[in-house]
């Protein structure tokens, strides 16, 4: 009776360890899920590609975890890690750059979209305090990532006024401009793009232009015009 006992107890250990691995996998399994969400939306907004690199290589890490906790079947993990770190290559090809753009059709698209900017932020943050990235770089990502983060507002509403001009309307197009202009007056981002923007606005608003240059238009990288 006492062996069995024993033997019970010692299988009930195993079985608890089993559990407790299964459980921080499942844990580890979301994190990472959440921060592929991020880096999608990294994907088709940013021109900054390292940005979402640094992204990326976080969920190697958790997978990395993931692996270390897998007594049983490794290969699938294996080969989500070898997915990973093949994105991670393929991030800094020049030759594989995916369109991009600020601009969403919805509230809902813009909210997302901002939710996963700001994720991205606190997670450079993090990164910082690690040192895997300096302090330049910290700011220049954030810099970045803010810009992002006004211009899917701004964007959306000049795409709307766009559609509204389309249709001859333009006293909506009008008030689709002036609500644009009003998100980069309140701002204090640095971006010189800023203020030409609100120039450029204003004469969209007195039909003066017709549509931004194209400069303003596309998304571009203060880090990769330093290069």
């Amino acid at each position: 009776m006492l062996v069995t006992l024993v033997g019970v107890s010692v299988i009930n250990r195993m079985q608890q360890r089993q559990r407790e691995r299964r459980l921080q996998q499942r844990r580890l399994r979301n994190q990472a899920d959440e921060l592929n969400e991020v880096v999608i939306t990294l994907e088709q907004t940013i021109p900054n590609r390292v940005i979402t690199k640094h992204i990326n290589d976080m969920i190697i890490g958790l997978q990395q975890q993931m692996l270390a906790l897998e007594d049983k079947n490794p290969q699938h993990i294996e080969a989500a890690i070898h997915k990973s770190e093949l994105y991670s290559e393929e991030l800094l090809n020049p030759q594989t750059r995916p369109h991009i753009s600020y601009q969403r059709e919805s509230d809902a698209q813009i909210a997302k979209t901002q939710l996963h900017l700001n994720e991205a932020m606190h997670l450079i943050t993090q990164l910082a305090a690690r040192g895997v990235i300096n302090e330049v770089e910290l700011d220049t990502y954030l810099s970045e990532l803010r810009w992002a983060y006004l211009m899917v507002s701004v964007m959306s509403y000049i795409g709307q006024g766009e559609k509204s001009m389309a249709i001859s309307d333009r006293f909506s197009a009008q008030a689709f401009y002036r609500k644009a202009q009003q998100l980069l007056m309140e701002s204090m981002h640095q971006d010189p793009r800023r203020l030409k923007m609100i120039k450029e606005l204003s004469e969209m608003v007195d039909g003066d232009r017709v549509g931004l240059s194209r400069e303003l238009r596309e998304p571009t990288s203060a880090a990769l015009k330093l290069h």
